[in-house]
């Protein structure tokens, strides 16, 4: 199976929780944004700075400025998925989406010390954008199966030794309220008793929407023009949503009495989280510099708020029917530690003309640990810990990240491009997940304003219940910065 940037078009949505081992990478598989230049230069700066996006990645790069500088990125994001639903001759059907949003804003302040091999002593403060969420997907087709063979399976389960009140709020209890799991004759049962696996037509529309973007505060040191040094404090913060309504028909009255379901949810994160981030540079000579950085565990609490719907329309001997339940809010506190992460980095500086660079980043993704029992230490939280604790350290394994870019100086103006290769975090993919970027720019004393550009592409799938239809996405996504800038 193949996953893409939020290799998270991987949904599993019989119930709107956000604690998987997929959703993991919503905080650690990331696509750096910041400034149009660091983008337009596939984000390569980790041994070159004077670039604000830089001290998301090597903050040693913040002690390259020789001034003061207030820099502006605004940003339009276009994503679109095709999706198709696996088997039969269902069709491909494309979702587009658009996204306004701010990928930089920051300052710098730089000082100048006098009579010391200290040659600038920097500060950075602003925030840079580490991922986007926004993308939708939809897709409409026939498949065999229903959600409710999974729903009444539960109830079974339950109510062998409990009563309705016991059932799962968010699942088989909907079903029961609406009457599509009934007692017949005293015995539990469903429309599809006899027919579990008929052919259906389903459709799902997804839509995520949100960020995670990260405040920084940066420190840095450049030593006799030689060793720069560089520590940023991050504390990203989160927002996230995924609303989702999946529906399913029987126009060829496969079953008995069923005309169609439909089940919504509504899921919002929102976190806060703090991490560290070490790098240095070293100037080998005017024209060949080198860097290395070291990013600690961003340590996450995240609340995820949920509710769903379930709406059952069924014909009878009485006519037709149709009912609706709602959960209850549902509310849950928790934590993550995302991986480690070290890079290495180099950059040649062609005279006046420009420059090449490349960055070479690992990071473990199965070293993502939730953490459930932090607030309430029940064992039914401590089971859950563990197992999706385990599923992540057998899903995911350590993967390297490629990004290369350069610049071309004519005289004030300045053209950009880079390549990004992100390898697959999953352990049954090899290869990389691949983003291609350009720029361009201007450059005068005290302003300049950069245009910068990403397409990533990729695959994914989507799974609307456990055991459900597969359906795969073809994913491409289109990223516009625009950054202002002035330096006093």
């Amino acid at each position: 199976m193949k996953h893409y940037l939020l290799p998270l078009f991987l949904f599993i949505s019989a119930a709107a929780f956000s604690q998987t081992a997929p959703d993991v990478l919503k905080y650690s598989y990331l696509s750096p944004g910041g400034t149009a230049r660091f983008l337009g230069a596939g984000g390569a700066f980790g041994a070159l700075g004077a670039e604000f996006g830089s001290l998301s990645q090597n903050p040693a790069g913040l002690a390259m400025y020789r001034t003061d500088e207030l820099i502006l990125t605004p940003a339009l994001r276009f994503s679109n998925t095709e999706s198709t639903l696996v088997g039969g001759s269902n069709l491909s059907t494309d979702e587009s989406k658009s996204h306004f949003h701010f990928d930089n804003i920051g300052i710098v302040f730089n000082t100048t010390p006098r009579g010391s091999d200290w040659k600038t002593f920097n500060v950075g403060l602003g925030y840079n954008q580490l991922a986007n969420y926004n993308r939708g997907i939809y897709y409409l087709g026939n498949a065999n199966g229903t959600v409710l063979n999974n729903w009444f399976a539960e109830a079974q389960q339950i109510l062998a030794t409990g009563t309705e009140d016991d059932l799962d709020p968010f699942t088989s209890r909907l079903a029961y309220d609406v009457n599509a799991i009934y007692y017949q004759d005293n015995d539990l049962s469903y429309d599809f008793a006899a027919n579990p696996n008929a052919a259906l037509q389903r459709s799902q529309t997804l839509t995520q929407s949100g960020t995670m973007n990260e405040m920084v505060l940066s420190l840095a040191g450049n030593y006799d023009e030689t060793m720069m040094i560089g520590l940023t404090v991050g504390v990203p913060f989160v927002r996230y949503r995924l609303s989702g309504e999946y529906r399913e028909d029987d126009p060829a009255g496969e079953v008995e009495y069923f005309d169609n379901l439909t089940y919504t949810e509504d899921l919002t994160t929102d976190g806060v989280g703090i991490n560290f981030k070490f790098g240095v540079i070293y100037r080998v000579s005017q024209a060949l510099r080198l860097g290395a950085s070291v990013h600690s565990p961003t340590w996450l609490s995240l609340t995820d708020d949920y509710s769903n719907t379930f709406s059952y329309a069924y014909t009878d001997g009485n006519g037709t029917s149709s009912d609706q339940a709602s959960s209850p809010s549902g509310n849950f506190d928790y934590k993550l530690a995302t991986p480690w992460r070290a890079s290495l980095s180099g950059a040649v500086l062609i005279q006046k003309h420009g420059f090449l660079s490349a960055e070479v980043e690992w990071v473990d993704y199965s070293a993502n640990k939730y953490n459930f029992t932090a607030d309430v230490a029940n064992t039914a939280n401590q089971l859950a810990e563990r197992q999706v604790n385990t599923e992540i350290q057998r899903f995911f394994e350590p993967k390297i990240n490629v990004r290369f870019g350069g610049e071309a100086v004519l005289d004030n103006f300045r053209l950009r491009a880079g390549i990004n290769l992100l390898g697959k975090p999953y352990a049954e993919d090899s290869g990389f997940n691949m983003a291609y970027t350009a720029g361009a720019g201007i450059r005068g004393e005290s302003f300049f304003l950069d245009l910068g550009y990403r397409l990533t592409s990729g695959d994914g799938s989507v799974i609307a219940y456990s055991g459900g239809p597969l359906a795969t996405t073809k994913n491409r996504v289109s990223d516009f910065l625009l950054t202002v800038g002035f330096k006093f």
